[in-house]
């Protein structure tokens, strides 16, 4: 590279530096190390989520996200590492999350829907969530679109997704976020989308008006993009994996 052309690079990345660290800089492609999400049949298939990467998992309402996430949550604080969750529209439950095996002590939870004098709830979720990754000790980290209109996450613009793809890929944490569809584009390594297959529901005794109860539910996790290599194992683009959850009423 001519002299010329190298004092260009380091003044253009020296202007892009507090947005996109390194925005020229070629790094080498290793395959990362992964995190099992804990559902046996997503992980007999090798769909794990990959470290230093930004995983997006997207699904309607109803379509597994909850389930999932918890899964994935209990996975890391379990085996002793600290997870760091962005609530948007503060919807997580810790009552659930206690009850599906995670270790709260190791959970730090940022609630952003609070009113803010200058920030708005996604303003205030991104900010939250680059702080957290560039201060590093998480060994996951996700953010919480899921309840976020779908017409206000597509105003994030792509360099936000790809500075936060710049900032993870120098540590050890994964980063997920959860959407009702995919707006990283290339900046994400792996996305899963999630569909429902089928519920069942129980009658309550008493009259026939009474409300049914969930007993179960059939999910399909597909893999949307992939470009991670576990164990020379690539899970292969729109590959599905089925997997089902039973509620602790079921019996």
């Amino acid at each position: 590279m001519s002299s010329a052309a190298s004092l260009l690079r380091t003044q253009i990345e020296a202007s892009l530096a507090n947005r996109i660290p390194g925005a020229l800089t070629m790094r080498p492609m290793t395959a990362p190390e992964t995190i099992p999400i804990g559902i046996g049949e997503l992980d007999q298939q090798s769909v794990a989520i990959p470290r230093g990467c930004l995983t997006e998992v997207c699904g309607s309402s109803s379509s597994g996200r909850t389930t999932l996430l918890l899964s994935l949550i209990r996975e890391v604080t379990q085996k002793g590492e600290c997870c760091a969750l962005v609530d948007t529209s503060s919807a997580f439950d810790p009552h659930s999350a206690l009850a599906n095996g995670v270790h709260l002590g190791r959970l730090l939870c940022v609630r952003c829907a609070a009113p803010h004098p200058k920030l708005n709830p996604i303003e205030k979720a991104l900010r939250a969530s680059y702080c957290i990754i560039s201060a590093g000790g998480f060994g996951l980290v996700v953010l919480d679109l899921a309840d976020i209109e779908t017409y206000r996450a597509q105003r994030i613009p792509l360099a936000t997704w790809y500075r936060f793809q710049r900032a993870v890929e120098s540590t050890s944490a994964a980063f997920v976020v959860m959407e009702k569809q995919p707006f990283a584009k290339s900046c994400a390594s792996l996305v899963i989308t999630l569909e429902t297959q089928y519920s069942k529901w129980a009658p309550t005794l008493g009259q026939p008006q009474n409300p049914k109860l969930l007993t179960e539910a059939g999910f399909t996790a597909r893999v949307s993009r992939s470009r991670i290599d576990v164990s020379r194992r690539k899970p292969a683009s729109n590959s599905s994996t089925e997997f089902w959850v039973a509620t602790s009423w079921a019996g």
